[in-house]
């Protein structure tokens, strides 16, 4: 009956959901291999952290379970402890609200496995069913009201789950959450509208998204909310995280989400709460706007939109490089434009775009290594585009991220061999930012181990002092985060690649001129 309340009252009023809590526990110390198992070694610390949500304004409360399916848990030796994991976080979710005194739900939370089904990875669709039975059937044996499957990347896998809990229990209510990149398109290519669609489809009562920002969570789902009858779910982050001393942190304020909260409540959101970085002040923050709000569900206007599609452009010509940034480095004022490079094969359209770019005056552009866990053409080979075919010096973004030495090297021959000599050194962020961290990516490498490697290039040796030839003639940049916490961490660390011989430095984006100026002194 409790199960027939959540959607009745979903019905009725615009509900709001709790904040993270893997980034809560992970910024409290505990390692990310014991998020799950802190439901059986410290349940206190979890049942306090729902009584902070809950004191805070939320009305319905996620267990500890976002990672206790059969496949993580075995990642790290815990799959023996699976059933104790799962019915203990349902057990101190309750055990919370019946301290707190208040009517809240409580959302039994189901993760993605994080494995590829076959033929990409060893997993069948079978076994991907079994895992989400499994865990789902101890959920609903202990009593949760809700199923919540979120933070899924893939559409096959979202409907997969969202079947396995319709089988374990017809009756029990599924809000089903998927992540969706800037292009509101999956890191697997679904699209957004047609992936919540196909959820609701397959029995999903709720429909949504987490994990993005707010403003891009807004962007990407402003279209659908207006034009749907569904019931919408949303959970941002607290805004883009920062990789700040070895630490993901999120730098939106509450007031930040509670703007946006307003603005996803006035246009048509059933259900809100905070995915990575937020926090009971965010959820306070968002109570607010959101409680005892009625939904939107019948829509006042039209709108209309309409999708551009870009004509494919005849094959380019070459043109003649301008080396102006070389010339002008260190003497002149020098203009810059970073870019992405595209995520498909269709690089036509960006490089007419820096071609005109080019004739407005930009000296370089700077070509980004994405590290999206998202196919996009090789950096390297676009930044060789961006010279030989709009004219413009490239600026080649060199993350160690998930390289190791001799990659850097053959990397840097090859980028030698193509005539990008401009790299900039970067340590490059993690694979993959979600509410709980992946494997960690390898960094074998440091920034100004790229800098020594490259000054050993331009005078002809490797890092080992075997000789290549001839010597390589790069310039190399390396970044500086102007707001970094630990300023003088990062102006000891600037000294040492500047010492190892860096040509120009790079500064994180700037939207505090203040904190710009503090820096320069």
């Amino acid at each position: 009956a409790m199960g027939m309340t959540f959607l009745d009252r979903l019905n009725r009023e615009v509900l709001l959901a709790d904040g993270a809590m893997g980034t809560l526990l992970l910024a409290r110390g505990i390692e990310p291999k014991a998020l799950m198992e802190q439901n059986l070694t410290h349940p206190d610390l979890i049942r306090q952290v729902h009584l902070d949500y809950i004191r805070a304004g939320a009305q319905l409360i996620e267990t500890n379970t976002f990672l206790a399916n059969r496949l993580r848990l075995a990642e790290y030796g815990l799959d023996s402890e699976l059933e104790a994991i799962n019915r203990a976080a349902v057990r101190i979710a309750r055990e919370a609200v019946r301290m707190s005194g208040e009517e809240v739900f409580i959302a039994g939370s189901v993760g993605p496995l994080g494995a590829l089904v076959k033929p990409y990875g060893n997993l069948t669709l079978d076994d991907l069913s079994a895992a989400y039975v499994e865990q789902i059937a101890i959920l609903v044996d202990e009593g949760v009201d809700v199923i919540i499957i979120e933070t899924h990347p893939s559409l096959l896998e979202a409907l997969e789950a969202v079947r396995a809990a319709k089988t374990v229990s017809p009756t029990t209510p599924i809000i089903a959450q998927m992540t969706f990149l800037e292009d509101g398109k999956s890191k697997f290519g679904d699209d957004l509208r047609r992936s919540l669609e196909a959820l609701a489809a397959a029995d999903a009562d709720v429909v949504g998204v987490n994990c993005s920002g707010p403003q891009m969570t807004y962007d990407i789902i402003y279209e659908f909310l207006t034009t749907t009858d569904l019931p919408v779910s949303i959970m941002p982050n607290a805004g883009l995280p920062q990789f700040i001393g070895g630490r993901t942190i999120y730098l939106s304020s509450p007031e930040y989400l509670r703007e946006y909260a307003r603005r996803f409540v006035e246009a048509g959101a059933n259900l809100l709460g905070g995915c990575c970085g937020t926090t009971p002040e965010h959820i306070r923050a968002m109570s607010t706007v959101v409680r005892g709000q009625v939904p939107r569900r019948v829509r006042q206007r039209t709108a209309v939109f309409v999708e551009v599609k870009e004509e494919p452009t005849a094959a380019p010509s070459t043109v003649p490089l301008r080396g102006r940034f070389r010339e002008r480095l260190g003497r002149e004022f020098v203009v810059t434009v970073e870019v992405h490079p595209p995520w498909g094969l269709e690089y036509r359209s960006p490089i007419e775009r820096i071609r005109q770019l080019a004739h407005c005056g930009v000296d370089a552009v700077s070509v980004h290594d994405p590290p999206e866990a998202r196919v996009s053409l090789s950096s390297l080979v676009f930044a060789y585009l961006v010279q030989t075919q709009a004219g413009v010096e490239a600026i080649w973004h060199l993350s160690c991220r998930d390289r190791t030495l001799a990659t850097i090297h053959s990397e840097l021959l090859g980028a030698a061999a193509l005539g990008v000599r401009n790299i900039l050194a970067l340590t490059g962020e993690a694979a993959s930012v979600g509410e709980w961290p992946r494997r960690p990516s390898a960094h074998d490498v440091s920034p100004t181990g790229v800098v020594k490697i490259i000054e050993g290039l331009n005078r002809g040796r490797t890092l080992t002092g075997n000789d290549i030839g001839s010597p390589t003639d790069f310039r190399v940049g390396v970044l500086v985060q102007v707001g970094a916490e630990d300023l003088d961490a990062e102006l000891r660390k600037l000294e040492e690649r500047v010492a190892a011989g860096a040509h120009f430095i790079v500064t994180t984006p700037v939207f505090d001129v203040e904190r710009f100026e503090h820096f320069l002194k």
